[in-house]
């Protein structure tokens, strides 16, 4: 028989990792048990992969499949340590090999995701983990089409670059990835793209916004909201790239000053502001 797996890992130095211990692991906690799931949460020191800790969500769910401890069937998913599943009841699971998220900043993002163990799932961890396949992405230099300038972008996004790879996805784009021909499966083909189209529709599952709102009005820096989401609809709430976590996500939602930081006129005030707030920025990053 089948069984299913919620996988975090939360290793932080600082304040995030006592956070983690008061609000994350609790919800996560309680969220496996809801739903039927061996939680595994590691907090020991691992060694590190390509010298950054996100390579973990997928070489430790390699090192499970290796020990046989998730066997053939099973399902394994994975939250980021700065997630916050708002809506526990509902579950996060993939009902093909591979299902994720393309998030409020418009990525095809690794924060969360969900597979089912099998030869495609178990082919794609390979291909993420590869070492020749990375030494060659490493040195590739991209343009990145909002900022401009050029840089690797696997040195920059390391697993979520790679699985871009595989999958053709163009590095960066303003208009959401869900207004895209194939949701952007294939906008960037080239000699590292690995799988067709049919293999993609076949094998992985996106799943809405909702489930990895990156950006949040009043919380966020708003640079790249470009799949919005209204606060009341958020399943899960990712406090992305260096953001406050906010222990409201956890508590209240419904309370007078959360709906305040997040309704009008706040909300008004964005529609006129935020496309010169962006520009400016966007001059900001490029000096």
């Amino acid at each position: 028989m089948s069984k299913k797996y919620l996988m975090v890992i939360a290793n932080y130095p600082d304040e995030r990792q006592e956070f983690f211990e008061k609000y994350m692991s609790p919800r996560n906690k309680e969220y496996a048990k809801m739903h039927g799931y061996e939680y595994l949460e590691f907090k020991d020191n691992l060694a590190l992969v390509r010298n950054n800790p996100t390579w973990w969500k997928f070489s430790v769910v390699k090192d499970l499949i290796d020990s046989n401890t998730i066997k053939e069937n099973d399902i394994i998913s994975h939250f980021d340590a700065d997630m916050c599943m708002v809506k526990p009841e509902y579950e996060f699971k993939t009902n093909k090999s591979f299902t994720y998220v393309i998030d409020s900043g418009n990525t095809h993002c690794m924060g969360c995701y969900s597979m089912r163990i099998n030869e495609w799932s178990k082919n794609t961890i390979d291909l993420i983990l590869d070492e020749k396949r990375y030494k060659k992405l490493i040195d590739i230099k991209s343009k990145h089409e909002f900022f401009g300038y050029t840089d690797s972008f696997m040195e920059e996004f390391r697993e979520q670059a790679a699985w871009y790879y595989l999958a053709g996805i163009k590095r960066h784009s303003d208009i959401p990835f869900w207004d895209l021909e194939n949701f952007g499966w294939h906008s960037s083909k080239d000699e590292f793209t690995y799988f067709s189209l049919d293999d993609l529709y076949k094998n992985v599952e996106i799943l809405p916004t909702k489930w990895n709102v990156t950006e949040m009005l009043g919380e966020s820096h708003m640079l790249f909201n470009i799949n919005k989401t209204h606060y009341k609809e958020v399943i899960i709430r990712h406090f992305a790239s260096k953001q406050p976590w906010r222990k409201e996500w956890f508590q209240n939602t419904e309370s007078f000053t959360f709906k305040l930081l997040h309704t009008f006129p706040i909300n008004f005030m964005r529609k006129f502001l935020e496309p010169p707030l962006r520009k400016i920025k966007r001059k900001l990053f490029k000096s």
